[in-house]
């Protein structure tokens, strides 16, 4: 009956909401905490251009990318070699027309490919102090020593470079953590295994600032990755606030004006609260380039059984193609007589359902990205 229809639609309605509302309510662990053991950072595409075969000097130069992209060491790089006269990809060929470099071999660096930010964070000839930036800086150490001893959170400002602007925002930052640090309370936790630490790191709301000159030439590549994070970022001559959280996740920046008490608390606020959601990519915020190895850092042997299983789950890929088994012919389907009263309202009530759950779950996600998207104002 048409009653029996509407029920199972409603049904069906509860069911997809009720479970959306199972992973927005994952488990009392706060945010920065839940990334800090369990989310592994995004890998940086690294590119390097080159025409036939790589010099011993050149291959050198690579051990450190080459490594990292192998599993050898720590870094969240995965490295590709493009022979400029055999390019297959035209995504390979658009990014090599566009710098049109005039020596080889040439090294591009981009984002992770989940932010779809293609314009690279940097690019250059390759040699050996543009590959040891890139992998690691000062600044990048401090910030893994912080996070890895159980900082909720290191905010990096990144200075404009006017003393009066910059001393300002750090005096207000400083003032606004301290006391934060004192009113934000933990999520209570409980017995239930999903509230469960997989660490002995402290739990505690603590946090720190770290200043970034964007005129020191050693932190070149963080400054590069942070000011790229948005298309308009370099041409504002303000500072900025990027509070970094896990292993090494900064969310978009508070910038100039935008860097108010309310804003500060939000960010703050959100980062001590629970962890409304298990899924990484549907958290607001972009993974920095660090060499760290969190596993030992954290877990000093290796990580827990539930880690790796999780991690077994996910495929680090290309998507694959997957055979659909054929259904019923289409004659046949077409054959079947329809009843115009009852199965036609049955498919549009169908499609309803469908656009009705769709746009709830829009308005959730442009939510969460407005409300944690970057502040200037």
């Amino acid at each position: 009956s048409r009653m029996a229809h509407s029920g199972g639609i409603i049904a069906l309605i509860l069911a997809v909401l009720l479970g959306w509302g199972a992973i927005v309510r994952a488990c009392n662990v706060p945010v920065f905490r839940y990334a800090l053991e369990r989310w592994q950072a995004d890998p940086y595409r690294v590119t390097l251009f080159h025409r036939g075969t790589l010099t011993d000097a050149q291959r050198a130069l690579l051990h450190p990318l080459e490594d990292a992209s192998s599993g050898k060491s720590s870094a969240n790089v995965v490295l590709r070699l493009v022979d400029v006269d055999d390019i297959k990809d035209d995504g390979d060929r658009a990014m090599f027309d566009a710098k049109a470099p005039s020596e080889l071999p040439w090294l591009v660096v981009q984002y992770p490919q989940g932010l779809r930010i293609e314009k690279p964070v940097r690019s250059g000839p390759l040699a050996a102090d543009a590959v040891a930036t890139l992998v690691g800086s000062p600044l990048r150490v401090e910030l893994i020593r912080r996070l890895a001893g159980g900082q909720t959170a290191v905010w990096l400002m990144l200075e404009c470079g006017q003393a009066d602007k910059d001393e300002a925002v750090a005096a207000q930052l400083t003032e606004e953590l301290e006391q934060l640090a004192q009113r934000l309370q933990l999520p209570e936790m409980t017995s239930a295994p999903e509230d469960a630490l997989l660490s002995t790191t402290p739990l505690q709301v603590t946090f720190s600032i770290l200043r970034v000159p964007r005129s020191d030439a050693a932190e070149q590549a963080l400054v590069e990755m942070l000011l790229g994070s948005e298309s308009d970022l370099a041409e504002l001559d303000e500072p900025m606030v990027f509070p970094v959280f896990g292993r090494g996740r900064a969310l978009l920046p508070l910038i100039g004006a935008g860097i108010t008490p309310d804003n500060i608390h939000e960010s703050a606020a959100f980062l001590v609260g629970a962890c409304s959601c298990e899924i990484k990519d549907l958290n607001p915020g972009f993974d920095l380039l660090l060499a760290a190895n969190w596993d030992v850092l954290l877990f000093k042997e290796a990580p827990p059984p539930e880690i790796l299983a999780a991690r077994a789950t996910v495929s680090s890929g290309k998507p694959q193609l997957v055979a659909i088994p054929a259904g019923a012919p289409l004659a046949a389907a077409l054959s079947q007589e329809p009843d115009s009263s009852q199965d036609g309202w049955l498919v549009s009530s169908y499609v309803a359902s469908i656009a009705l759950v769709s746009l709830l779950l829009a308005v959730v996600v442009m939510a969460a990205s407005k409300r944690f998207g970057r502040r200037q104002a």
